[in-house]
């Protein structure tokens, strides 16, 4: 993530990847789960305040679509990770 921005918006990995989120601009951020579509999976993810140079990991077991956003910067600054073989067809509000 930079300033404004998580990069890439959207990440397609397979099952058991470690994500890794990396702070690397000056403006704090937070990674906070979220469910922008009725398709996306809910789950339960945020991270302490992310400075710059910090960073927050998570394990991805199951297949699925996990939104989340900035809980700082608001939904224009969102992504999704689509893990195994699923798609998100529609546009994420960052988007």
């Amino acid at each position: 993530m930079d300033e404004r921005a998580f990069d890439p918006v959207r990440k397609q990995v397979p099952t058991r990847t470690t994500v890794v989120w990396r702070n690397t601009g000056s403006a704090d951020h937070v990674v906070d789960s979220v469910q922008f579509h009725d398709i996306a999976d809910q789950w339960q993810f945020r991270t302490q305040t992310l400075r710059s140079g910090d960073s927050a990991v998570y394990v991805f077991d199951q297949e699925g679509i996990y939104e989340y956003y900035c809980g700082l910067q608001g939904e224009t600054m969102c992504g999704v990770i689509l893990v195994g073989d699923v798609s998100l067809p529609e546009s994420l509000p960052c988007e």
